[in-house]
């Protein structure tokens, strides 16, 4: 069951993101000449006026939506995740979907993959909670659906898979990661049946000796690049997220109008910017500074995204790095011939970028071999990305911007390892199942009980659920050796036994299947409950959790 709704993730999420790929294109090269990103040769005009023009649509989309449905994005699917068993609503990603698609053709600096990951991980969410899923089912799917979007936006199944798992989740879950893998390769099959291959640019197999001092220079130059890169574009966004007071009117048009006057003079900088790297990689020179270009890129798209622009940073953060790396690239004479070494250094930017902004290094390391089809750029690649991930980290204190995000909030974004412990088993796993009986019992179903293996049985009477051990119900039918007992009675010609008279009972709650050990044990803490029931409704089971089942499993883990 799980691989197949695995599958289905796979397929509707790159079906989303192939759709508004295509879409995007379609519309774009409508407006634009040539192709779908030439914002260069639009009038002055136009490129002022598109992009205040989107952002003046987007200001009455989001009025006519419901408040509910305004919170979009990655922070959003990790708050689902942690504060409301991975229950994503459908309006949201309707409203992400469509808020990106205005952004992105009104020539924003805003990537797509972020929101189809968002779209993605609805997908999974909803197919959970149609077939009732436990809360490991839920975050497999979850994941499944965002490795989905991401394999089929770059065609790299596997950085898919350890983004879901170190952007998402912050940890690796090997005994989970086969239905998530099954995602990604069914998406990544999908985007190259309706987009063809995606192929940013060959890297050909050169000789990088990481001993020469002046590669090494070259490749620290990079990192502190990067580093400088990231930090701007993270204080920016922490700058502004302290506004949010302000009405979103004036946020947008204020987006829209900066937008629109930086486009005047550096037109390179509207929409995801893949053309001007490709303008690089081919040798063509740019009429604008390199340098004036990236810090253009990174206020663009942080104070976007950072004014709730419902956008994505992946795709923007893949083009700052690759413009650093070529800036780098030209200010360093290395033994390498400069077309290759134009690539390798766009190519590890592009990666140290992202890696270093999303704390992701080995889906940024993946990535890189995914895109390139060739393992040559390892080696560097691991010391730019590691060097500049460790110090963001631990001389700036800077984690991942998503992570950054939620704590802004004040929300958590991981858990502690108890609360991990407790989210990763499903809740039959320390669980009693629960025979549920009548009221009265007649002798031979009592005998039945005193021969089986079963510990309880919860008596329903009322709608109300009490449970009693099967050692007292042996015991009181051993007091009939004294006489007869009050809680006989007659029912049908046959002796039967009153169960709650007979034996001391407990009357406990029953709660949902949906939710998580971890809440389990929060209510019984906060209810100062010792045993609780587990209603699966779907199979009409009942399983009993006890606090003491908790502590056992806990203490083992």
């Amino acid at each position: 069951m799980l691989s197949l709704l695995a599958i289905g993730c796979g397929v509707l999420s790159s079906l989303t993101m192939t759709g508004m790929i295509e879409l995007l294109y379609w519309l774009s090269s409508a407006v634009l000449p040539s192709h779908s990103e030439n914002y260069e040769d639009l009038s002055p005009n136009f490129r002022f006026i598109l992009p205040v023009a989107a952002c003046l649509v987007l200001t009455v989309f989001w009025y006519l939506v419901p408040e509910r449905g305004l919170k979009v994005g990655i922070p959003y699917v990790v708050e689902r995740l942690n504060y409301h068993q991975g229950n994503l609503r459908w309006l949201n990603a309707f409203v992400q979907f469509f808020g990106a698609f205005i952004g992105l053709f009104g020539g924003l600096s805003i990537g797509k993959e972020g929101p189809a990951v968002h779209i993605g991980a609805t997908f999974g969410s909803r197919l959970a909670q149609r077939f009732r899923l436990s809360y490991i089912g839920v975050d497999t799917l979850v994941a499944c659906g965002v490795a989905g979007a991401i394999a089929a936006a770059f065609q790299t199944p596997l950085a898919g898979v350890l983004f879901a798992y170190e952007v998402i989740f912050h940890e690796y879950r090997l005994r989970l990661v086969l239905p998530v893998l099954l995602s990604a390769i069914v998406a990544t099959a999908i985007s190259q049946w309706i987009l063809g291959r995606i192929e940013i640019f060959e890297l050909q197999a050169v000789f990088m000796p990481l001993y020469d001092l002046e590669m090494l220079a070259a490749y620290a130059v990079l990192s502190i690049g990067v580093i400088l890169a990231a930090g701007l574009f993270y204080q920016v966004q922490r700058i502004l997220w302290s506004v949010a007071y302000i009405p979103v009117w004036a946020r947008f048009l204020a987006v829209g109008v900066l937008t629109g006057v930086v486009g005047l003079f550096y037109p390179q900088v509207l929409g995801s910017g893949y053309d001007t790297l490709d303008l690089l990689l081919t040798g063509e020179v740019l009429a604008v500074s390199l340098f004036g270009l990236i810090l253009a890129k990174v206020l663009l798209t942080s104070m976007s995204i950072g004014l709730g622009i419902p956008g994505g940073m992946i795709g923007p953060t893949f083009v700052i790095g690759g413009l650093l790396g070529a800036q780098i690239a030209f200010w360093f004479d290395t033994p390498i011939p400069i077309s290759e070494e134009l690539g390798l250094f766009v190519l590890l930017g592009m990666a140290a970028m992202m890696g270093t902004v999303f704390q992701a290094p080995l889906t940024a390391i993946v990535a890189m071999v995914e895109m390139t089809h060739t393992s040559v750029a390892i080696p560097p690649a691991i010391f730019v990305i590691v060097l500049s991930c460790i110090t963001v980290r631990l001389v700036f204190k800077q984690d991942s911007i998503f992570v950054e995000r939620m704590h802004s909030l004040g929300m958590v974004s991981e858990w502690s390892p108890v609360q991990r412990l407790l989210r990763q088993h499903d809740v039959r796993s320390v669980a009693t199942k629960v025979d549920i009986f009548p009221e009265l019992l007649h002798f031979e179903r009592v005998r039945d009980l005193a021969s089986g293996m079963i510990d309880y049985v919860a008596i329903e009477k009322g709608g109300r659920y009490f449970v009693v051990s099967v050692t007292s119900l042996v015991e009181a039918v051993q007091t009939l050796d004294f006489g007869p007992q009050p809680w006989l009675i007659e029912d049908q010609n046959r002796i039967a036994m009153s169960v709650l008279q007979a034996v001391n009972s407990t009357q406990l709650h029953a709660l949902d299947s949906s939710l998580s050990l971890a809440e389990l044990l929060s209510w019984l803490h906060q209810n100062e409950q010792h045993q609780v029931l587990v209603n699966f409704s779907q199979q009409e089971e009942l399983w009993l959790v006890t606090s003491q089942q908790l502590d056992q499993m806990l203490l083992k883990g």
